[in-house]
Order: C-alpha cells, then structure tokens, then sequence
C-alpha cells in the first residue's frame, strides 16, 4: 500500500537555540591569573588563625574595591545601593570541622578566643567567593581560597595505604582573579605570613623515606642485633628442620617489616606536616622530648656497636 500524502507524518523545523549573549552589565568573570600555594611545615595556633583571616578579610577590600570599579552603576538606584551590594556579596565565609565531627560556619573573622572554637580543630576553610556564588550563582572578579588540614597521620597500619607514599596534605590555596597586581600581591602576603611559622620537620614525609629508611638502616640493624644477641635461638634452630628455619626466618623478616612500618607512622604522626593547637604545645614538646631521647639512645648505642666492631675486626 502505498503512503499518500495525508498519512506522510508532518515536517518538524528543528528549533536551534541561538546562543544567549552576555549582559552588557555583566563582567567576564573567567580568571586570567592563578596561583596555587600548597602550605606544609607549619605549626599554627589559634591566635594565628585569627590573624590570618584578618589578612584575608585585608586582600578581600581591595577585590571588593575591583568589583565595584566593574559594576554597571546605572542598574543601581545609588552608588551607596551597589556598595551595599558588594559588601553583602563578596565576603569572607568560614568554615572549620573539629575532631569529633562538629562543624561551624560564619562570616568574617572566626572568634577563636572563645572556649567553644575546637581544641582538635582538623581543617578550616574560608573563601570570599563561596557566599556570592552560594546566593546568586556568581563569583567575584578576584577570589581566595583556603583550605588548611591539620588531620593527622593515621596510626593504623593497612595494605591500601603505602607508607612509601607521602604523607597526605590536603591544604592548599587557590588565589585566582582578573586582576593581575591584585593575585600576585594577595599569593606574597600569604606566602610571608607561612613563611614566619615555618618549623623543622624530619624527612620522613617525603615520597620513598619509607624505603630508604628500611633498606638502609632498619633491616641493617635487625641483621646486626640477631648476629650479637641471637645465640640462644641460633642453638635451637640448628635442632630444627630446615623447612621450620624458613618458615620462622620469613615470618620474622615480615614481622620486623610490620614493627618498622609502625615506628614509621608513629614518626609521622608525632611530627605532623601541619600542627594546630590553641593555646600550649606543652604536652607535644613533652612527648617529642621523651622519644627523641629514646631514638637517640637507640640510635647512639647501635653506632658505638658498629664502631667498636669495625674497630675490633681491622685491628690485629
């Protein structure tokens, strides 16, 4: 049968979207410059959270003063209305999440003199673009952004973490905008303010310490005390069959690999990449002290072994 003109289904002209132009009140908002900044090695207190939200509420008037300056004005009722306007928009919002879970957010600088700002602070956040894009889905023209982890390393020992891998950092700073002069000047004052509470932290961090630390020193070390001080347990192995020689010789190298993988992440827990406290680091200096001395012991009464067998086995 043939199709006739009525049963042929009717012609739809596709509708092509044209595409929507931007505002001529409207500024392009697209970063041209970027910094990222990834702070490590710091031991920050609560008085120096405060003082760094001020910097940030600082380098925040100047984008709100770049901001307005881009504003049609002419789409406000007054130069006082579009002030009022950025100032509500472009601020400072923070955010920070204490140890056991509870978190807070607010507006301006976080009030951390007071009792209820958290003594296991893990993490603080503040960015002056996250209220204006929250509320009407735009950024500012110039932002900073700030994360800072202060989140331990964990103790627990599994097999999808690698401890050959560096300790994990989460912080990191996003300074990005239109404004040139304003991005690199905004990077340098927060550079400068980490760069005054820098502290010395031991290598361990790093990517591969891990094994370093093991093939160089650890398993060296266990190889040495099992020759001195092994005699009791060589008597009775030399008693035994050879295939339970290698079955305890495997299982003793594995375990020692455990023991020194322990004493690894304790090292990186007792010395954090990033340290918060709120007002004394006593009880950290303390414990510090206490097992610096005791690797120290260690550490001094292996060398002197060493020495004196090296000493021992070259002199006739």
């Amino acid at each position: 049968m043939e199709d006739t003109e009525q049963n042929l289904p009717d012609v739809v002209e596709e509708q092509v979207q044209q595409p929507v132009g931007l505002p001529a009140d409207q500024p392009i908002r697209v970063p041209l410059y970027r910094r990222v900044l990834k702070p490590s090695n710091l031991v920050l207190s609560a008085d120096d959270l405060k003082e760094f939200c001020e910097l940030l509420v600082e380098v925040n008037e100047k984008a709100k003063e770049i901001e307005y300056s881009r504003l049609d004005l002419t789409t406000f009722k007054s130069p006082e209305q579009a002030t009022a306007r950025v100032n509500d928009l472009v601020c400072i919002e923070y955010n920070y999440v204490a140890g056991n879970g509870d978190a807070m957010q607010g507006l301006g600088i976080p009030k951390t003199d007071e009792r209820a700002f958290p003594d296991d602070l893990q993490s603080l956040f503040a960015s002056n673009a996250a209220y204006a894009e929250r509320a009407i889905n735009l950024r500012p023209l110039n932002t900073v952004e700030v994360l800072l982890g202060f989140e331990k390393p964990s103790l627990k020992i599994d097999l999808q973490t690698l401890p050959s891998n560096p300790t994990e950092n989460r912080s990191i700073i996003n300074v990005a905008g239109r404004d040139e002069d304003w991005v690199i000047s905004t990077a340098q004052k927060i550079d400068g303010f980490f760069k005054k509470r820098k502290a010395a932290r031991p290598i361990i961090h790093g990517s591969g310490a891990y094994d370093y630390i093991v093939y160089l020193a650890f398993l060296p070390a266990v190889i040495w005390l099992f020759y001195k001080y092994a005699s009791p347990i060589t008597l009775w192995l030399e008693q035994q069959t050879i295939f339970l020689n290698v079955i305890l010789g495997i299982y003793g190298l594995l375990l020692s690999l455990l023991f020194a993988r322990f004493l690894f992440q304790y090292a990186r827990w007792l010395f954090p990449p990033m340290e918060y406290y709120k007002r004394s680091r006593l009880g950290a200096f303390i414990h510090r002290s206490i097992a610096t001395v005791v690797a120290t012991g260690v550490g001094v009464s292996a060398a002197y072994d060493l020495v004196k067998a090296v000493f021992v086995s070259l002199l006739p």
